[in-house]
């Protein structure tokens, strides 16, 4: 999609469509914020190198679990590489497994629940109420029935798991058969989140999905049944796509009663990059289409009632998206398998890649690949950033943003809108350019305190 023209986009626009909100928000960017360099909210260990090795990112760890309160919640997210096949618009770190595919699933879920049990047996994790289960990938569902119930049961051996922990997976729905959701829910998943990307088959097939939107829909009504909470991601900016199709799936979508949608622009990384190179797709110019498109779902979502819990996530009452909200309630991330991050208090460690991960998981370590400290000066930050990320700043913090000279200009951007109540909501404008905010947070901050700041991100 190369149209970079707004009337042009828009000549054929569905009646859902608000073309004049949309523009109002292009309008408001002005030359203060480019639509072509936006940018992703990035973790620290994005932003500047470790500070530990894995070894020693392992006894920090432990340290700070032993200051840690026992009633204080936490979440858990596993991680699973591997995926019938790989699809190639897909940026995440995923692969296709090749020989002895059951060998490997098997070794690979006896490493997580080893990894499990070793984080169980520090300080008083075992006994932290357990807000939720995450899996992502991915396809976790890849791993298969067996695979998956050892996992719960492990988790639920070894931590303080409660009636109110939400065990939340992600899928697509190629591999969700009538024996996997029946599974799942008697291991107790409530949510599930599912990988459309888009309801138009053309597009669902260049890019690598093999069930047609219809199916899409029937596994979604199976999930439901069970009453089960169950979100989407779209993508904007996907081969052969219309605003039109777009806007048809959302709707489509709602009315099979979707609890939640995350929007996202295609992200280029050098895993799809060969792709999007044939399809047209790897230029600057893609962006805008992609915003207008965007701005046009999000708006559609709102005035069917949802809100953002996250900047890019539509909610209903139901879906609460408990994993990827932990910042907002102060809770801990214990993270586990290859490339997963957590965080304990302002403490974030990762791990490696696949094959290190198999080799340096044992004898006692989780085989991580480093760690660092949040510093001071994003301390002071860090509530407006996780605020940005809510898509909610809440009025005791609006001060903060006025002090550091970035209210006036998010408000004339329309970045944000003021609620009644003198919080900051953020606008759809704000979803594409949450990641610019959240640096433009940390650059004043920098600024302001730069004593705070380490030798080594001087010039960040």
């Amino acid at each position: 999609m190369s149209i970079t023209n707004f009337d042009t986009f828009f000549r054929n626009a569905p009646p859902q469509v608000d073309v004049a909100t949309i523009r109002r928000y292009w309008q408001a960017t002005g030359s203060t914020y480019d639509v072509s360099n936006w940018l992703l909210p990035l973790p620290p260990w994005r932003q500047r190198p470790y500070e530990q090795s894995g070894h020693e990112a392992w006894d920090i760890v432990r340290h700070d679990l032993a200051q840690t309160d026992a009633d204080r919640a936490f979440c858990i997210y596993l991680h699973v590489p591997f995926c019938f096949g790989k699809c190639g618009f897909c940026d995440s770190y995923s692969f296709k497994l090749g020989s002895h595919k059951d060998a490997r699933i098997q070794e690979y879920t006896d490493r997580l629940c080893y990894e499990l049990e070793l984080w169980s047996q520090q300080s008083n994790l075992s006994q932290r109420p357990v807000s939720t289960v995450h899996m992502g990938g991915g396809t976790p569902t890849f791993l298969g029935e067996a695979a998956l119930t050892q996992i719960v049961d492990c988790c639920q051996r070894h931590f303080s798991i409660t009636p109110t922990t939400e065990w939340a997976l992600e899928s697509t729905t190629q591999e969700l058969t009538p024996s996997m959701i029946q599974t799942m829910h008697e291991l107790g998943y409530r949510r599930l989140h599912i990988g459309v990307q888009s309801m138009e088959d053309d597009v669902r097939a260049a890019i690598g999905r093999k069930t047609r939107a219809q199916t899409v829909l029937e596994k979604i009504h199976a999930a439901k049944s069970l009453g089960w909470i169950v979100s989407v991601d779209l993508i904007c900016g996907l081969p052969h796509q219309t605003l039109r199709g777009f806007i048809e799936g959302i709707e489509t979508l709602a009315a099979a009663g979707i609890n939640g949608f995350s929007l996202y622009d295609l992200l280029i990384y050098p895993q799809n990059r060969r792709w999007a190179i044939q399809h047209n797709l790897n230029n600057r110019e893609r962006h805008l289409p992609n915003y207008w498109m965007l701005l046009a779902g999000a708006d559609l979502l709102e005035r069917h009632g949802f809100h953002k819990n996250l900047f890019n996530h539509w909610a209903d009452k139901q879906d609460q998206n408990i994993y990827f909200t932990f910042p907002t309630r102060g809770e801990d991330l214990l993270a586990i398998g290859t490339i997963a991050d957590g965080v304990f208090g302002n403490y974030h460690y990762r791990h490696p890649t696949y094959a290190s991960y198999m080799k340096e998981a044992r004898a006692g370590r989780p085989g991580l690949e480093g760690g660092l400290r949040r510093e001071s000066a994003a301390d002071q930050a860090h509530p407006l950033a996780v605020a940005v990320l809510a898509g909610q700043i809440p009025a005791n913090l609006v001060s903060l943003l006025r002090e550091a000279g970035l209210l006036a200009r998010w408000l004339d951007c329309q970045m944000v809108n003021t609620e009644s109540d003198g919080s900051l909501k953020l606008t759809i404008n704000g979803t594409w350019f949450a990641g610019n905010l959240i640096a433009e947070i940390a650059q004043a901050f920098y600024t302001v305190l730069p004593d705070t700041r380490s030798p080594a991100t001087t010039g960040d």
